[in-house]
């Protein structure tokens, strides 16, 4: 008997061990691959022979200015709206400068009351506000560019969004997209600063409350921000510091809050935030220094 006793636990013995040296699988966070695809006209349709203004306003107190100086620059300009009981916009205010040659602003204003600044100074800069089909109110965007070949895209629709881009160097893209998807409701706050060259930024919001900045310093970044605002408030912060980092932020808050922060400072880095707020609260720190790190969180607030 004692023998058979002993042989039990002997096995319930290895049973165990072999159970802590293969512990069951653990699920992992899914990781975003997410990536920015440059849009805008190619570099060798930029600009025009000689500099070229095109201003059409339709409605009442609206206001556009332009002055060029350089070679071939070229500002196109486009103001109207169907708020108001007469035809066309009202109050809507565009201003472009541009130095240096074949820089390239083309502004739209469909709605009332929306304000559009566009400063560009170097070489086949291309700078695009697309703000509402008609009944876009009370939106802000403003494009600074510095240096040679850099792009900003910038498209609001609905109501009380504020865009802005600031690019310094060479062949920098910057692409915000806002939609509150309701007339009146508040709107959301997008910003990417890109210092370098060739680095790339998407900021994509929908819904109200959403906050979001990116600033890029370095060489090759590429950072993507995606918020959906149902209710509760987005915050996301991505600074890149160095050459090749990539982050992707997905956040969507229903009733909650989610807050992101992204911090990579080196090469090559990788990161990834999912975070889903349905009446809680998700909070997300990830900072990452050195050499092909790589990070990836997912979480869900109920």
């Amino acid at each position: 008997m004692k023998k058979l006793l002993s042989l039990a636990m002997i096995i319930a013995t290895g049973t165990l061990f072999a159970q802590l040296a293969n512990p069951l699988p653990t699920p992992k966070a899914n990781c975003l691959n997410c990536s920015v695809t440059q849009v805008g006209p190619a570099l060798g349709a930029r600009g025009a022979a000689i500099n070229t203004s095109n201003v059409g306003q339709t409605g009442h107190m609206n206001d556009a200015s332009v002055v060029q100086t350089g070679v071939g620059n070229l500002s196109s300009i486009d103001q109207d709206g169907q708020n108001q009981g007469f035809a066309g916009g009202l109050a809507n205010e565009a201003t472009v400068y541009q130095q240096g040659r074949k820089n390239e602003s083309d502004i739209k204003q469909h709605g009332d009351n929306n304000t559009g600044f566009v400063n560009q100074v170097g070489f086949k800069n291309y700078a695009q506000q697309d703000v509402g089909v008609g009944w876009a109110e009370n939106n802000r965007a403003y494009a600074y560019q510095t240096g040679r070949k850099n792009t900003s895209i910038q498209k609001q629709r609905f109501d009380n969004n504020t865009a802005i881009v600031a690019q310094a160097g060479r062949r920098n893209f910057a692409h915000q997209d806002q939609s509150t998807g309701t007339d009146g409701a508040p709107g959301s706050i997008a910003g990417i600063l890109q210092v370098g060259n060739d680095n790339k930024a998407k900021q994509t919001q929908t819904g109200s409350f959403n906050v979001d900045g990116i600033a890029q310093f370095g060489n090759g970044n590429m950072a993507s921000s995606t918020q959906a605002g149902n209710g509760g408030l987005n915050i996301s912060g991505i600074l890149q510091s160095g050459d090749d980092n990539k982050a992707c932020v997905d956040q969507k808050a229903a009733g909650g809050i989610n807050l992101s922060l992204v911090g990579q400072f080196g090469m090559e880095n990788s990161a990834s935030v999912i975070q889903d707020a349905q009446g809680s609260g998700n909070a997300s720190f990830i900072g990452q220094f050195g050499y092909k790190n790589k990070a990836c969180v997912e979480q869900t607030g109920l």
